[in-house]
């Protein structure tokens, strides 16, 4: 047998390392284009109304639409505090609206009756809704770090980043705030009894059904102080027609009308 050794020349190790840096951000290039690749491809924008199952009351889809939450024996007490003070009429928010207030609901946010109203760009996604709520999802390859930083204001929407997985939109959202201006409910809180606070993480899925008719998300709470396993739970929005907004009046003259007037008979869609 004829051994045969081929000598390969020698490469400086700050040559290696450039190498493997330029392949890393190669590889960060081509995962941001794949997800700039997937909001072409889908796009979530328009205007949204959450499908209420039947409660018609706000309140009690917020509260059991979902089920009730796995939460903690700790946190079922507080809820059901929190909530007795409400039902013995201390509805009020008396507390103090400082500068560095923590502003957004994101739970509430996401299960209002008005209409979401969603933007969709290649590298950011803009999900507002009533009263100046507003949620930045980013798309552009970003990670939690900015967290982590002494100028993080932390907030009840947090920080989300997001990523396509085809043409599932993945939300990874971290960094709430641990109490909001709210005398209530100080902790914010989550449907069927839970809380979000500084130490949860939620993953959302968002997908498109019916032909891009209706938006499915489905939200993964995870928190070890508050519940004794993920709490997952998915709401159902459909898209209002030609994107005319919903408002509350009686004028049946107005689009608006009309179209409020269809969304209420609309039946949720089934499985």
């Amino acid at each position: 047998m004829i051994s045969v050794r081929i000598s390969l020349p020698s490469i400086p190790a700050a040559a290696l390392l450039t190498l493997v840096s330029g392949l890393a951000t190669a590889q960060e290039r081509g995962s941001t284009l794949a997800n700039q690749n997937a909001a072409l491809r889908v796009d979530i924008s328009g205007m949204w109304l959450v499908q209420d199952p039947g409660s018609g009351s706000w309140t009690d889809f917020f509260e059991n639409s979902s089920g009730p939450a796995p939460i903690l024996p700790e946190i079922q007490k507080y809820s059901e505090e929190s909530l007795a003070r409400q039902r013995a009429g201390d509805v009020v928010n008396r507390a103090s609206r400082a500068a560095d207030c923590p502003q957004g609901n994101l739970p509430m946010l996401m299960a209002s009756s008005p209409p979401l109203n969603i933007v969709q760009g290649r590298e950011e996604i803009l999900l507002g809704s009533e009263s100046g709520r507003a949620r930045f999802i980013y798309l552009d390859g970003r990670d939690h770090s900015i967290v982590k930083s002494r100028g993080y204001r932390p907030s009840g929407t947090g920080h989300s980043i997001a990523r396509w997985d085809g043409d599932v939109l993945i939300i990874d959202t971290v960094g709430f705030a641990p109490r909001v201006c709210d005398s209530r409910f100080p902790i914010m809180r989550t449907p069927g009894g839970g809380l979000a606070k500084d130490t949860t993480h939620l993953e959302e899925r968002f997908e498109l059904l019916e032909n891009g008719q209706v938006l499915s998300v489905t939200f993964a709470w995870e928190d070890a102080t508050v519940f004794s396993k993920p709490f997952r739970y998915a709401y159902k929005y459909r898209k209002i027609p030609q994107g005319y907004p919903v408002e509350n009046n009686d004028d049946s003259r107005d689009p608006a009308y009309e179209q409020r007037q269809l969304q209420s008979v609309t039946p949720p869609p089934q499985n």
